[in-house]
């Protein structure tokens, strides 16, 4: 899992109190239940390797774990090195250790997403569609957060401990967790949605990031970057989003805002944005601006999902349309690939779903912004976890969250 850095740049509430069985374990089997968390399935050989424990050590600290439910052992999905005798055992957390929670408040939906500490999915839990103003009514949205976990958690089994929730929302934040710009989301800056949903959902603690952090976090743990040390990972939607994972570490910068490629300047003359500049790259490719065009051409377009479908079916404006935003993003990721030179880009948010469409002319203004080492190294896929990726980054946070700081504020 990547590692995040500290938590002056991701807002947190935290009770006082443990939740998971987890923390009432020895040493030893709080470093290794905390790994298995982390990292999810292993086998005791990886453990051995991850935790620096011996390997009596480790086998002692397993059976603790399975002597309390904790800990379930299945047979790994790769043959042995050498390809003969039996597969080797993975161990993984059980529903007992705890359950993370991801949210994800876009524009025009929640997504939730609850996950055990073996990384398995409890329930599918179909997105929200908001009807009401996510920008001028945030009491109604966290209202809605509130009654989408409740249902969830009672799907899932109310009494499982909570490790905590991750929260995504789809604007800039300060460095303690609020919507710091008005032109944002407006009515939510003078709001604490920490506070609001820790005194709605029994005090579990609560985490607050940027949707597209979330989204690239979500995307290294769970989705396309498994196993990658680098990722760039940009949503496209109503909005224009990126986070970027450098080393197995998810960059924030200075003030939290790195990665905020919807606000990249690609023409200082340009249009004015309502964040107060010109010429930002989400004025031009947002969601809005690619169903305007198409309506300019004559086409009724109701969103971004219904631009890609008419795409995909050979419509000529919308495939137009959906190049000519290419090639803007295309534009201004490439000071990205040009300055970071990731091995990944993950494409995510509704426009994504153009699939080749979309990715075939990126790529070709990569080409002309970029020099060809950094592009040739590069590798564009699309989010293996489609529309639930930043809710599977609240998940990823929550986690990342509990098994470093815990109860007591330091490691196991």
């Amino acid at each position: 899992m990547v590692y995040l850095p500290d938590d002056d740049v991701v807002a947190t509430v935290t009770p006082s109190e443990s939740r998971s069985p987890l923390h009432t374990q020895g040493r030893s089997a709080r470093i290794v239940g905390y790994r298995l968390l982390r990292d999810g399935p292993l086998t005791q050989a990886r453990l051995v390797d991850v935790t620096g424990l011996s390997r009596p050590t480790v086998a002692g600290a397993l059976e603790r774990l399975q002597a309390h439910g904790l800990v379930e052992a299945e047979a790994s999905a790769q043959q042995a090195a050498g390809g003969a005798g039996r597969r080797p055992q993975v161990f993984r957390l059980t529903t007992k250790a705890g359950v993370a929670v991801g949210v994800d408040i876009g524009r025009r939906h929640i997504q939730i997403v609850l996950a055990d500490g073996g990384h398995r999915q409890l329930v599918d839990v179909p997105p929200t569609k908001l009807t009401i103003n996510v920008d001028r009514d945030p009491s109604a949205v966290l209202d809605q957060v509130v009654n989408g976990v409740r249902r969830a958690r009672a799907q899932a089994g109310t009494d499982l401990p909570i490790l905590g929730l991750g929260l995504g929302l789809p604007a800039p934040l300060t460095l303690d967790g609020r919507v710091g710009s008005e032109p944002f989301l407006p009515a939510w800056t003078s709001v604490d949605p920490r506070q609001e949903l820790a005194a709605h959902l029994g005090g579990i603690p609560i985490h607050v990031a940027n949707d597209a952090k979330l989204g690239a976090l979500g995307e290294y743990t769970f989705g396309a970057g498994r196993g990658r040390r680098d990722l760039t990972y940009v949503k496209l939607g109503t909005g224009i989003g990126g986070g970027i994972v450098i080393g197995g570490r998810l960059h924030l910068g200075a003030g939290g805002t790195a990665g905020e490629l919807g606000h990249v300047t690609v023409d200082h003359q340009g249009m004015r944005c309502p964040c107060g500049n010109r010429g930002c790259v989400e004025v031009y490719a947002g969601g809005p601006a690619l169903v305007n065009n198409a309506r300019q051409a004559g086409l009724e377009v109701d969103d971004v999902p219904d631009l890609v479908r008419r795409a995909g079916e050979g419509n000529t404006v919308c495939i137009r349309v959906i190049e000519e935003a290419a090639a803007v993003i295309g534009t201004a990721i490439g000071t990205m690939i040009q300055l970071l030179s990731p091995e990944l880009l993950v494409l995510g948010g509704s426009l994504s779903a153009a699939g080749d469409l979309l990715r075939t002319p990126l790529r070709l203004a990569l080409r002309r912004a970029v020099l060809p080492p950094a592009v040739n190294a590069l590798s564009i896929e699309f989010a293996h976890l489609g529309r639930t990726a930043s809710a599977w980054g609240g998940v990823a946070l929550a986690i990342d969250r509990f098994t470093t700081h815990g109860p007591s504020g330091g490691q196991p």
